[in-house]
């Protein structure tokens, strides 16, 4: 009687026991269906991806976290490769760099983007020596770490103007620094995050933004782009502009095959952003 009573307090604690979790499973399932990754390429986008995830967050269920990474051509590969990552906000010119150099073969023909969120201008910052960038051929250019969004925009421009330059792997503070002591010629900086530190530069620094037009072979990379004075009064002269190009800052993903999870998930995601902006 004894060893029955045990069997039946064992048996009943299995099923329990897997009820439970088959519950957890099902509360698992549930939460990774309806919860997105976006991923902001640099973390001077991270007011923007926080900005998306409140204001998309609980839409039809979905959940959006937002991720912090290093850079376009990281992110990429982050789309790519890493789970978790479903959306990457990111620069558009960074997926030319990646096709032009041939970095994952046939793996970016399965990137696609949602939309275009904002114009992400290129400047070229310099001594006032320097007149324009056909004048930099040799010099020593703050271009960022490789896979930064400045590294990416200096590799395409500079390649189509035919432009030889000496890499320097600097970027934000640190390029600034360098070119006020001139331990640099020149500076490339991207996107509207850099606007605050530019703007910073004293009026007396002896630097200037140098015009650059848009080469013919980027056409389809960049679009033209204007710069006025009042985006940058201490670098460029009152009632004055300077041209220059510009990429788009878009929302990447995977193109994952109809009916797959993560193709109803970036549905969700996409339903949601069409909603919400």
């Amino acid at each position: 009687m004894k060893n029955a009573f045990v069997m039946f307090v064992a048996a009943l604690l299995a099923v329990v026991l897997s009820t439970g979790v088959r519950s957890e499973d099902l509360r698992s399932l549930k939460l990774n269906q309806s919860t997105v990754g976006l991923l902001a390429s640099q973390p001077g986008l991270s007011d923007d991806v926080l900005e998306m995830a409140n204001a998309m967050d609980h839409t039809d269920g979905l959940r959006v976290l937002p991720i912090i990474g290093r850079g376009s051509l990281q992110s990429i590969n982050d789309l790519l490769f890493l789970r978790g990552a479903d959306v990457a906000l990111l620069s558009s010119d960074s997926l030319a760099f990646v096709k032009k150099h041939n970095l994952y073969k046939d793996e970016t023909g399965k990137l696609a983007y949602l939309a275009k969120l904002a114009t992400l201008n290129v400047v070229v910052v310099a001594r006032k020596d320097i007149a324009g960038v056909n004048s930099l051929e040799d010099m020593r250019i703050a271009t960022g770490p490789a896979n930064s969004d400045e590294f990416a925009a200096a590799e395409l421009i500079f390649d189509a103007l035919g432009t030889k330059f000496e890499r320097v792997p600097t970027t934000g503070k640190n390029s600034v620094a360098a070119l006020l002591d001139g331990r640099i010629d020149a500076a490339v900086f991207v996107g509207t995050p850099s606007y605050r530190l530019l703007n910073s530069i004293k009026a007396n620094s002896g630097l200037h933004i140098l015009p650059l037009s848009l080469p013919e072979s980027l056409t389809e990379t960049y679009s033209p782009a204007i710069l006025e004075s009042s985006d940058f009064p201490n670098l460029i002269a009152e009632g004055t502009a300077v041209e220059t190009v510009a990429a788009a800052l878009i929302l990447a993903v995977f193109d994952w095959p109809d009916r797959s999870e993560r193709f109803y998930k970036l549905k969700k995601f996409n339903k949601a952003l069409l909603s919400t902006y």
